[in-house]
């Protein structure tokens, strides 16, 4: 959620944010324009839509609190990432970066589609410190379906 902890050590290094600063506001809650399965629509409020959307929304806000064991219980075993530098991270490299964020990131234009145990969702991620834009990105996330629980297997940004 988007933009994971890679990339957003990148935003603190350009914006040239002091360590210790604390996280400015709260995500916004999740939502999706769309969600689709197979051929049919889903209600975007209840059911494997909503629940996808709140684990991407609480990934978002556990990867700015620094919240290394949460973060660690939303990933699947073979997680990737592609930052939106180009770096491919394993899982045990994701876990290795994440430290608590000065700013807050902010999900929207989500789109997301189910194919039973798999959703993807493609949306924009906006990064923000003190009411002001830091960076934008697009990002696909991928998550699989495990014991119930929607586990995020690859994740994607690309910077605007």
């Amino acid at each position: 959620m988007r933009t994971r902890s890679a990339t957003l050590a990148s935003a603190i290094v350009l914006a040239a944010v002091p360590a210790g600063l604390a996280i400015i506001g709260t995500p916004a809650p999740a939502h999706a324009d769309s969600c689709a399965a197979a051929d049919r629509s889903l209600p975007l409020d209840s059911g494997p839509c909503a629940d996808v959307l709140a684990q991407e929304g609480r990934w978002l806000t556990v990867i700015a609190a620094g919240d290394v064991p949460t973060v660690e219980s939303i990933l699947a075993p073979g997680f990737m990432h592609t930052n939106s530098d180009g770096e491919l991270l394993d899982r045990p490299q994701e876990m290795a970066s994440i430290e608590k964020l000065p700013f807050t990131m902010n999900a929207s234009e989500q789109l997301v589609n189910i194919a039973g145990d798999t959703a993807m969702i493609h949306g924009m991620n906006t990064l923000i410190q003190d009411d002001k834009v830091l960076a934008r990105e697009r990002f696909t996330d991928l998550f699989v379906l495990r014991e119930g629980v929607w586990k995020a297997l690859s994740a994607q940004e690309t910077k605007l």
